[in-house]
Parts: C-alpha cells; sequence; structure tokens
C-alpha cells in the first residue's frame, strides 16, 4: 500500500490523493491543482519552484506536517540507495536541491528547466510520506488525506475511513471500501446486484449497452488515456530483429481489439502518446505500422524467421489481458507465429517480467500512466529498448520551454519508435465508469493516477 516503493497503478489509484497526498494533484480534465501546497512560484527560467504548504494540515497520527516532510520525501524518492526504491526515481532527475525556507515553505531548484517534473509530482510515486511512518506505509499506511486507512483483506478488498481532523474540506462520504474483483462479468453482476455502488473500470464491455439503457445506472465516458500494448523483451532471441517486431505488428489489425472488446470506446494508437490534455505531445503513428498481414509475412521471411513461438506472459487479474490474448493468438497464428500463453498473477508478473528476471517474449499491459515516454531513455526498463539518439531527444524534450519546439521534439522520438517496432501499440481506451444512479461527484480515473473519492456522495 505504498505507491512510493511500487508502481502497481492500483495503488496510487486507491490510495493517493484519498490516503496519501502530494504538493499536487491532476484533477478531471489533467490539470496540475493545489493539493498540501496551496500556491507555487515559478522563477521566470522555471529552474526554481517555491511552494507554500496549507495551514493546519497534519499526519493520521495527529503529527503536524511541515516543510521538513516534504524535504524528506522528496530526498528519499531521488535517493537511489532507498530500500526499497521508488518505482520511478528518474521523476527526480532534473531536481538539484530542496531546501526549507522555513516550516511552510519549501524550495525545490532544477538543474535545467523541466517541462514533465511538476506534471510528474501528481503521481503516485510523488506522494508526501512522513519520516516518522514511511517504513511502514506497506501495511500501515499513514498519510494526511481525507481518508484514513481502515483494513486491508489482502487480494479482496481495502477500506478507508473518513479524516475528521482533515486539514481541507471533510469528505462526504465516511466510509469507502474498494473491492478487487477480477473477473469482468462478476464485476456487472455485483453492481447490478447492489453489492458494490461503482465500477471503476468495466472490465466486460458486451454489458454496458444494459447498463446505458437502465435508469438505476448511469455510465461515465472519461477521455481516451492508457495505452493498450503488446510490451516486446527486445533482448529475446529473434525480437531483437526489428524486421521481426515490425513483422508482429503488420499482424496486428487495431480496428478487430477496439471493436471486438472495447465496442469501439477506444482510439487507436501508434506510438507512446495517447490524445488527451495529459499529454499534449501526442503525434499520431498509426500510419506507419498497418495491419498487413502479406506483409508480415515478407518480413518473417526477409528475416530468415520460421515456425516462431513466442511466450506471452498473461496477466490473469486483468481481464483485458486474459481477452485480448486470444485475439492475438489468432492474428499471429494468421501469419505463423503461435504463442505459448503463460497465465500469472500480478505480482509473478511484476517479478519475471516487469523488475528482477525480465523473462518473457510478449506480454499485453495498458501502460496506463500519463507522460512515461521517458521509459525509453532507459535500456533496463523491461522492453530493453536502446537509442541513443531518442534517450538524448528525450532529454531536450524535456528541457525545452517553447512548446511548439517541444512537441517537435516528441514527434520525432514517436515517430522512430514507431519506425523500430519497439512495442506494438493498439489503442487508448476510454476509462468507462458504471455507478449507481445517485452517486454523485464522482471522478472518472483517466489522466489523473488517482481514483478521487473525498467529492463523492450519494443524491
Amino acid at each position: 500500500m505504498d505507491p512510493t516503493a511500487d508502481a502497481t497503478a492500483s495503488i496510487a489509484a486507491t490510495l493517493r490523493d484519498n490516503l496519501y497526498e502530494g504538493l499536487v494533484r491532476l484533477d478531471g480534465s489533467g490539470k496540475i491543482v493545489g493539493s498540501l501546497a496551496n500556491a507555487w512560484d515559478v522563477s521566470p527560467d522555471g529552474t526554481s519552484i517555491t511552494f507554500h504548504l496549507v495551514s493546519g494540515a497534519k499526519w493520521h497520527d495527529g503529527t503536524p506536517l511541515s516543510a521538513q516532510d516534504v524535504k524528506f520525501a522528496y530526498d528519499r524518492a531521488a535517493n537511489g540507495n532507498t530500500q526499497p526504491p521508488n518505482p520511478h526515481k528518474d521523476y527526480w532527475a532534473p531536481v538539484k536541491s530542496v531546501d526549507v525556507v522555513d516550516d511552510s515553505t519549501v524550495r525545490v531548484s532544477l538543474n535545467t528547466y523541466s517541462d514533465n517534473w511538476l506534471f510528474h509530482m501528481a503521481a503516485g510515486s510523488a506522494c508526501i510520506v512522513s519520516s516518522r511512518t514511511a517504513a511502514n506505509n506497506a501495511t500501515n499506511p499513514i498519510g494526511t488525506g481525507p481518508f484514513k486507512f481502515g483494513n486491508w483483506n489482502r487480494g479482496a478488498s481495502l477500506t478507508l475511513t473518513r479524516n475528521d481532523d482533515y486539514w481541507g474540506n471533510k469528505a462526504r462520504l465516511s466510509e469507502v471500501e474498494f473491492r478487487f474483483i477480477s473477473d469482468g462479468n462478476a464485476m456487472n453482476n455485483a453492481l447490478k446486484a447492489g453489492d458494490i455502488d461503482a465500477i471503476g473500470q468495466i472490465g466486460a464491455y458486451e454489458q454496458l449497452t444494459q447498463f446505458q439503457q437502465d435508469p438505476n445506472f448511469q455510465v461515465s465516458r472519461g477521455a481516451a488515456s492508457g495505452k493498450v500494448m503488446v510490451s516486446i523483451n527486445e533482448t529475446s532471441g529473434p525480437l531483437a530483429d526489428k524486421r521481426v517486431r515490425q513483422a508482429l505488428y503488420a499482424a496486428i489489425d487495431r480496428k478487430a481489439w477496439i471493436d471486438g472488446f472495447y465496442l469501439g470506446y477506444a482510439e487507436p494508437i501508434g506510438s507512446h502518446a495517447s490524445p488527451n490534455d495529459g499529454e499534449p505531445y501526442y503525434a499520431d503513428m498509426t500510419g506507419v505500422n498497418t495491419f498487413d498481414p502479406s506483409k508480415a509475412k515478407q518480413l518473417l521471411d526477409v528475416a530468415g524467421v520460421s515456425n516462431l513461438k513466442l511466450r506471452l506472459a498473461q496477466i490473469s487479474a486483468f481481464p483485458y489481458a486474459v481477452r485480448l490474448t486470444d485475439v492475438l493468438a489468432s492474428q499471429l497464428q494468421a501469419i505463423g507465429v503461435q504463442l505459448d500463453v503463460q497465465p500469472m498473477e500480478f505480482p509473478r508478473w511484476l517479478q519475471q517480467v516487469f523488475s528482477n528476471a525480465q523473462d518473457y517474449d510478449l506480454t499485453i499491459i495498458n501502460h496506463v500512466e500519463e507522460r512515461d515516454i521517458g521509459n525509453y531513455a532507459n535500456p533496463k526498463y523491461y522492453w530493453h529498448y536502446d537509442n541513443a539518439d531518442v534517450a538524448k531527444q528525450l532529454g531536450q524534450a524535456d528541457a525545452e520551454p517553447d512548446q511548439s519546439k517541444r512537441n517537435a521534439l516528441y514527434k520525432t522520438i514517436q515517430q522512430q519508435l514507431a519506425d523500430d517496432a519497439a512495442n506494438l501499440w493498439v489503442a487508448a481506451p476510454s476509462n468507462l465508469g458504471v455507478l449507481k444512479k445517485g452517486f454523485q461527484g464522482y471522478q472518472v480515473q483517466g489522466i489523473s493516477p488517482s481514483l478521487y473519492l473525498a467529492d463523492v456522495y450519494f443524491a
């Protein structure tokens, strides 16, 4: 339950802005708004940001929040010796120093202008944590947010209770229970039976029309966000050959994925960016790798590859990953490529694919974090994409204060990633929340990493 120690998106979704807070957060449209900082001043060159903290904020153990806590949290995140390390230590790469001006003021100095830095401070990994309790946050989380930790039934549910000593507007609900249901149909049935009040993201789209037509429910649609993709281990045998990756991409019919599973509630993408306000540099690259099975077979022939069999690490707890496996297997079979599907729970996936061994060929995953294109500058990331020019351009783009020049750099990067078939990007799905009638104030998750519930109430 510590988003500063684990990249799992559901940790930030449930706890960021509800239990933990950062200096800033993202609203539903992706706009940066204040949280523990109610104001901040930026120097003309953008390299110094002075944050002014809210008054009266307390940790859930009753201790007052201070500027020293912010310095501790940021220094801890940036420190490579922190164990476990922050999953996005790279977010602090631009930081030169974090200085306490006084008890309610913090100044962050950057080495150079960074367009992404403040945006990334709204991520789960940028939660402010206390030096007194950080070591135990994984099992006994202490934050400053509108909800406090209630109880955790590992793998099944997480309960938060209202923080009646909250420094800001009190949460309108006295208690929130998150239930983790991996089967999409079971999730829908639980809502229809009244066992739950809302589905944060629908997993079985075939029942969506029933909810839309039923006056007892309301469907909220968020922006197209995330990157549903077939991630590739570029150090695994024939996948190191760009022609093989391009062949796999030519076998993928995005329309079949979008219409068949998402029922049209997704936008096709062709590189590592989504068409929403959170990623203003998005460029349409869907024309680079188009659906062409004949071309796919030709590319495999030229590469000298035949009877190719690839291991697919399938996250069994994610309905989309399970259902889209059948689509991918069928499309690859059409070009003579077989899949060895290896179902696994998410903790095993994190160990085998994402972090330690990185022993896999392909995996279907939705990269939900906004502005995470910087991962392509890290050859040790689980894709093992290694292109020094792209890494250099990513640094230049983040440090470019002129938006038009910055977007041009990002377009070049997206083009190169698509040309290299670094991964097989398919779609950016719209986040669809299904709510019981009368459930008000709900912010559909999407651009923001959090499922913010402080403003939710029953009418």
